[in-house]
């Protein structure tokens, strides 16, 4: 018997016996009546992937990678407002914004993350908006109104999207207009007076040949945290911020924010070949700064949780614009070219108290202008019936510009009496990126079981960055001594790797793959003979996985499984170190060589025709096989954002009325304790998420009212922990329990 014989025989009798035991559990139930009606079914309903740029969207069961997908129906049900509320709810990821200025993203996949706010310091997680790549971290943390899809990549994508997805991608489509005529509404409010309104409208402006739509969003958010703070900055001490200053009321909440957006979008098909999908997008966000507050006294019980003493409330203002063109042409031999021109802009401003105390110690205004322009044309089709292709060219040019302000107020002891002492730190840089890759991909059927997968991408990206040094004291110019740097990095990034397909209903996959993340610089370079501006060495990373996906009892059980291996070669890493001349001392640094494995699964069983269940579960392990002797002392063993393990566990239960249904759903998460910081001196504590919903979905589908919560134990988290000069520990805080009321109306 052949090996390759020997290997199907081996999976099919797995399978034999899984779907048994499979059909054993669900059929034991009592009164189990199986269909994939009402809103039970919906996170086994089919959702399609574009994350392999195929000229046809695939079903993310046949692809074999380690990919979690959710529709819109998906999102609704879960009342995923941003992307971050899915931080939760996938194994080994976290989608969360690290909270020193609002929409700012730190997302970590596979314990690859980063820990910054500093727009210098590119992702390990990449963010595609309708194949535009996200350049910095700001403006990032993206609401889902009509979003066709989520897809969240898990491990590093480096054949088919470049560098700076070590980690892995986050891939969202808009939905798009189709010709027919379609509205929708949606209204909500919570019980912190949070409003919501959000209205999409589209039709035909030709008919057949010009579709259009246009989405507009308002968000009212009044602020969650309570201000505990009734005292005035010390006399002797004049508040750092003017005029920026904003003195909460005295009772008043803190964190509001106000948030716009308006995007249309044309689909003109002037032949049946030829498509051509123009969206633009405009917002902006304003309001309070981050609610900063002294977590050591919160984690002690001397301070209320989701309170400030904070004695300003600071400022945001985003603004954002960006332009994406599309086009595809059909029958361009026996494949699709597909064409992505988008241009981005986005202006940040904001300050915040960064100590969270009653004192003005630390305050730190800064803004970002941040303008990029990239392009990607590629073919895919096929060479013959058993060779798929996919191959491509990208370009890509970003401007950045960063200033910050530090003032520091240092009292006494720290400072000399009486009135301590007044420090000014001056901060930022501006830097000019240009990427190119070009990518080639390859499928080939070998026959009805087996496809080998093989590919390889170069890049090479080149980065000049005129950098503050040494932090001047001119806050008002930013008159300082610039230091000139350049970097130059190129990589080639492979991928081979295997599918069998059992059946229709089953695979089993495995690949190696290779990630790259360019070097970079520090636009925070305080203290250049500590922490070292840059540039620092490309991050690589080698990933082996294995994985089984599997659809049993038609479609009703769905089990995926992946165990992954990588070995990450000059780990980047961003430093925060308590310092009592400038409270915090950042920087980027490769820190030393790095393994991390895990294991993820997903499992999904649809147990009657109007109850299902949901569980998925992470495990991964990381530690480091060398450190650079240079930084060992701000290392720790264990490595920041990577929880060892990770869960959750949801049901969804229709109840049938004369016209229509009732639908209750109900969710725990859990994420385990693990570092904030690379010494290991701040941790977040063990973390929950339960949400739940009640829903009346009317018999004609055109009204949809909810009633939902959201962190329903109350948990408090922070989005990062910062050291305030050793002294005592400050963070952002993330919202605690909250009850929503929602509407929506389709017709």
């Amino acid at each position: 018997m052949s090996f390759l014989l020997k290997i199907k025989k081996l999976i099919t009798c797995y399978v034999t016996v899984a779907t048994s035991f499979a059909t054993i559990v669900v059929f034991t139930l009592p009164g189990v009546v199986l269909a994939q009606d009402g809103s039970a079914g919906a996170m086994l309903e089919e959702i399609v992937t574009v994350a392999r740029k195929k000229s046809a969207a695939e079903s993310v069961q046949d692809v074999p990678i380690a990919v979690t997908a959710f529709g819109a129906a998906q999102l609704d049900a879960q009342f995923v407002k941003k992307i971050e509320d899915l931080s939760y709810v996938m194994p080994n990821v976290q989608l969360e914004s690290v909270g020193t200025f609002p929409g700012v993203q730190n997302f970590s996949i596979r314990g690859q993350g980063i820990n910054s706010s500093i727009p210098s310091v590119d992702p390990t997680v990449g963010v595609f908006v309708d194949g535009l790549y996200m350049g910095t971290t700001y403006g990032v943390v993206i609401d889902t109104f009509d979003l066709e899809s989520v897809e969240v990549l898990r491990g590093p994508q480096g054949l088919l999207f470049g560098r700076n997805v070590t980690g892995g991608a986050v891939v969202l489509r808009n939905a798009r207009p189709d010709g027919e005529f379609a509205a929708r509404v949606r209204l909500g409010a919570t019980d912190t007076e949070q409003v919501n309104v959000a209205a999409a409208i589209e039709g035909s402006l030709v008919d057949e040949v010009l579709a259009a739509k246009l989405v507009v969003y308002y968000d009212d958010d009044p602020g969650y945290f309570d201000n505990i703070n009734q005292e005035l900055p010390p006399p002797n001490a004049p508040h750092p911020l003017q005029p920026f200053y904003v003195k909460p009321a005295d009772g008043s909440d803190v964190g509001a924010l106000e948030t716009t957006m308006i995007r249309p979008t044309f689909v003109w098909t002037p032949s049946d070949s030829v498509e051509w999908v123009l969206s633009i997008e405009d917002g902006s966000t304003e309001g309070d700064g981050s609610a900063w507050t002294n977590v050591s006294l919160q984690q002690a019980g001397a301070q209320p949780e989701f309170a400030t003493a904070s004695d300003e409330t600071g400022f945001t203002e985003i603004d954002w614009t960006q332009v994406v063109l599309e086009t595809n042409i059909a029958d361009i031999g026996n494949g699709t070219l597909t064409n992505i021109l988008g241009w981005r802009k986005v202006d940040a401003s904001s300050a915040a108290d960064i100590d969270g105390s009653e004192l003005p110690i630390f305050a730190a205004p800064g803004y970002t202008e941040q303008e990029q322009l990239s392009n990607e044309i590629r073919w895919s089709g096929s060479f013959s019936d058993s060779w798929e292709a996919t191959l491509g060219l990208y370009y890509f040019d970003q401007e950045v510009t960063y200033r910050e302000a530090r003032y520091i107020w240092l009292p006494p002891p720290l400072g000399p009496e009486p009135i301590g002492v007044n420090l000014q730190r001056a901060l930022g840089g501006d830097m000019d990126s240009t990427n190119f890759g070009a990518f080639w991909s390859n499928d080939f059927h070998l026959n009805e079981s087996w496809t080998i997968t093989a590919g390889l991408r170069y890049t090479d990206e080149q980065k000049d960055a005129q950098i503050i040094t040494g932090g001047c004291s001119d806050n008002v110019d930013f008159d300082c001594t610039f230091l000139d740097l350049t970097g130059d990095w190129s990589n080639i990034t492979p991928k081979l790797g295997a599918q069998f397909r059992v059946n229709d209903e089953t695979q089993i996959y495995g690949f190696w793959s290779k990630g790259f993340r360019s070097g970079g610089f520090n636009f925070r370079n305080a203290k250049p003979n500590v922490i070292p501006p840059g540039p620092t060495n490309e991050e690589e990373n080698n990933t082996f996985e294995i994985g089984l996906k599997t659809d049993l009892l038609d479609g009703r059980l769905r089990f995926n499984i992946a165990a992954f291996h990588n070995s990450i070669d000059d780990m980047q890493r961003e430093l925060n170190v308590p310092d009592p001349d400038v409270i915090v001392l950042q920087g980027t640094i490769n820190a030393g060589d790095v393994t991390i494995k895990g294991i993820e699964a997903d499992f999904i069983a649809l147990l009657a025709e109007n109850f299902s269940v949901n569980l998925s579960y992470g495990w991964q392990d990381g530690e480091y096989d060398s450190v650079n002797p240079d930084f060992a002392a701000f290392l720790g063993p264990e490595l920041p954002r990577l929880a060892p393990t990770n869960y959750s566990l949801s049901f969804s239960w229709d109840i049938y009325l004369g016209t229509g249904l009732i639908n209750l759903m109900a969710s725990h998460s859990y994420r385990e304790g693990h570092p904030y910081d690379d010494a290991n001196n701040q941790k977040f504590e063990d973390q929950r998420r339960t949400n739940a919903s009640i829903n009346w979905f009317s018999g004609n589908d055109a009204w949809n009212v909810a009633l939902y919560g959201k962190n329903l134990e109350d948990d408090a988290n922070w989005g990062n922990l910062t050291s305030i000069a050793g002294l005592w520990i400050a963070g952002p805080m993330k919202k605690g329990r909250e009850y929503g009321l929602e509407i929506n109306y389709r017709f």
